[in-house]
């Protein structure tokens, strides 16, 4: 170990990893008690202090299992949990490295560990964690973390920290080479923040493409609701224009007695406020008031104005106001796009096709139904061979409360989605 186990230098190693734990706290969104939260952490302190006593540098990773074995609270790998782990064990590293040669101006030999420079460390690594905090959730990267729960994102985390490591030991091992170590380190630095700035800029580029694509698909859609809306209102204008002169002729025929002719009138006001009824698309319609979701309303008008253009059947529901959902929205529409794509595909084969597309809350869940009627003629086509498309393992593997069911009978096949609303994403 390279600082004698003084005093000062328990109190050092002990607050700095009190500081670790409470950042980590910030950080990391657990879903056990408060109580048994703190509890673990403080145990956490002890263990992870007294292995840096015994094992210096080489005991991080004992720690940092033990931290994952102490908050794992499910039978699958949680990789939101190791990411965050190594974010804060490199952030840890920063907190210490950045300042050092201010330290090492301020206590020429810190190996002579005292009470002053235990205090000065570990106000530093509180003030830098802070930063660091603040700077997580004004970025939101937790949601960040959250959405990408891969091995990858560990991969690539766990290798800063073990080249940090490597650097580390370099310093201790080759000291007089330690301002040319030092320089290479921050020139090697300097360049990947700026490959990260780059590769930053280039997402959100790309990022904002899709999102003016994206608009640009809502805006054609809302414009088909419109037509749709305008169109509906110039049939009920004619349809009012010439029900109440059908009704003046029912008057007549019924003044006259001539109840054979009264029977034509009855029929053929019938047959028009049939047709008038049938190809009107309020109805259909009426329940998108409910979906307060601009981008998802969009596709279910697109869809709805696809399959009444196919000449099907359709009916949609949606009782209850749907505000927000507990998942990322581009996840949810790309799986209902290909789920109704694949309906209406088998569908307009179909001499009589329905599709049934439903929206349904009930206590803490969220249903979106996909129903489309069987065909009964002979064919190779599985409908099932079409859900390779929906990446239905990846959402599962992504998001711990999403549930997808499908079934086939002779006349119904059925794609559910169910999503826990109190349910955290994985």
């Amino acid at each position: 170990m390279p600082f004698s186990i003084t005093g000062s230098h328990l109190l050092r190693v002990f607050f700095s990893w009190a500081v670790f734990y409470y950042v980590f706290n910030l950080t990391y969104h657990s879903r056990l008690s408060a109580q048994r939260r703190i509890a673990t952490y403080v145990l956490l302190i002890f263990i992870s202090s007294a292995l840096n006593l015994l094992l210096g540098g080489q005991a991080v990773l004992l720690i940092g299992l033990a931290i994952y074995f102490s908050l794992w609270t499910k039978k699958r790998v949680n990789y939101y949990l190791i990411n965050l782990i190594l974010l804060n064990l490199i952030i840890k590293f920063f907190a210490f490295f950045i300042p050092s040669p201010i330290l090492r101006y301020i206590f020429p030999n810190p190996y002579n560990s005292t009470y002053s420079f235990t205090l000065v460390v570990v106000l530093i690594e509180f003030i830098f964690s802070i930063i660091f905090v603040y700077f997580y959730n004004h970025l939101k990267l937790n949601d960040f973390f959250q959405s990408r729960q891969n091995a990858m994102t560990s991969i690539i985390l766990g290798y800063i920290y073990v080249i940090l490591y490597m650097f580390i030991m370099m310093m201790q091992h080759f000291t007089v080479y330690a301002h040319l170590i030092t320089g290479i380190f921050l020139f090697t630095l300097l360049q990947c923040i700026f490959i990260m700035f780059i590769f930053i800029h280039t997402r959100r580029r790309q990022k904002k493409i899709y999102q003016d694509k994206f608009s640009q698909e809502q805006v054609k859609n809302l414009k088909l609701y419109t037509d749709q809306l305008e169109s509906d209102q110039l049939k009920l204008r004619h349809f009012k224009h010439d029900y109440k002169n059908l009704l003046f002729s029912l008057q007549t025929v019924a003044q006259n007695e001539d109840y054979e002719a009264m029977n034509q009138a009855l029929d053929k006001l019938e047959n028009y406020s049939d047709d008038y009824l049938n190809n009107l698309s309020m109805d259909l319609y009426q329940d998108l008031n409910n979906v307060k979701i601009a981008s998802l309303k969009s596709l279910f008008i697109s869809k709805l104005n696809i399959i009444n253009q196919s000449k099907i059947f359709s009916s949609f529901d949606c009782n209850t106001e749907l505000n927000e959902i507990p998942i990322n929205i581009l996840d949810l529409i790309n799986l209902l796009d290909q789920a109704i794509d694949n309906a209406i595909l088998f569908t307009k084969r179909q001499e009589h096709g329905q599709i049934q597309l439903a929206i349904t809350q009930e206590d803490n869940q969220l249903a979106f139904l996909v129903n489309n009627t069987v065909a009964n003629i002979p064919t190779t086509e599985r409908e099932q061979d079409y859900l390779d498309l929906l990446n239905i393992k990846s959402l599962k593997k992504k998001y711990n409360n999403v549930f997808i069911q499908y079934s086939k009978n002779d006349k119904w096949f059925r794609f559910h989605v169910t999503l826990i609303i109190k349910g955290d994403k994985k």
